[in-house]
């Protein structure tokens, strides 16, 4: 009896030192963040409570077939802009239906992506506070980082439950990393066409 009771409690001290990624803690690193949202006219960021964070570990995402989300939201970011672009510069509504169902077609796409993605066994996961802040214990490597704001949000598919952003970030064994998101309420999309299609041609 006794050495059932002893056995119990070893395998719970040992449970209480393990992650959500199922290893010791003393060998993970630990990511923090803040995830924030700024209007043109504020002075000071507001915190994004209710904020998603997906977090996997590259090998896990390359076995997966979900490596290509860098190009997936540069792409879709690129669209976006587009988009904005052609509806701000033209009065054509035969411009701007192009326009819109060509972005409609890519915003499908991002979001069936994306679900696939969040649904991945590999997958961590953590949400902000009531201060926007968050923490994630990961095992060492580099990670892509999914944030779904809990507060901004766009008239597009992909983005109707919260505007998107991505990261990657390298996670050392018991280092700590620490990654703070901003989410513009009122995007400057010219801004971001041209400076996304300045780095492609770097």
């Amino acid at each position: 009896m006794k050495n059932i009771l002893f056995g119990i409690l070893i395998l719970i001290a040992t449970a209480s030192f393990t992650t959500g990624n199922g290893k010791l803690s003393v060998e993970n690193g630990k990511l923090s963040g803040v995830v924030t949202t700024r209007d043109s006219y504020e002075l000071t960021n507001q915190t994004d409570a209710g904020s998603e964070i997906y977090a996997i570990n590259e090998a896990d995402a390359r076995s997966s077939g979900y490596n290509d989300i860098t190009k997936v939201i540069e792409s879709f970011q690129i669209n976006k802009s587009g988009y904005s672009l052609s509806v701000y510069n033209t009065i054509d509504p035969v411009i701007i239906k192009k326009a819109q169902d060509n972005f409609d077609a890519v915003s499908n796409f991002t979001c069936k992506y994306l679900n696939g993605f969040r649904q991945l066994p590999a997958i961590v996961r953590a949400a902000t506070n009531g201060a926007g802040k968050f923490t994630l214990s990961l095992n060492p490597g580099k990670y892509y980082i999914l944030v779904v704001s809990g507060s901004v949000k766009s008239n597009n598919i992909a983005e109707f439950k919260g505007n998107i952003d991505y990261k990657t970030v390298d996670i050392k064994p018991s280092g700590e990393a620490f990654l703070d998101v901003n989410f513009d309420k009122h995007e400057m999309m010219w801004i971001k066409l041209i400076t996304s299609r300045q780095q492609q041609g770097c």
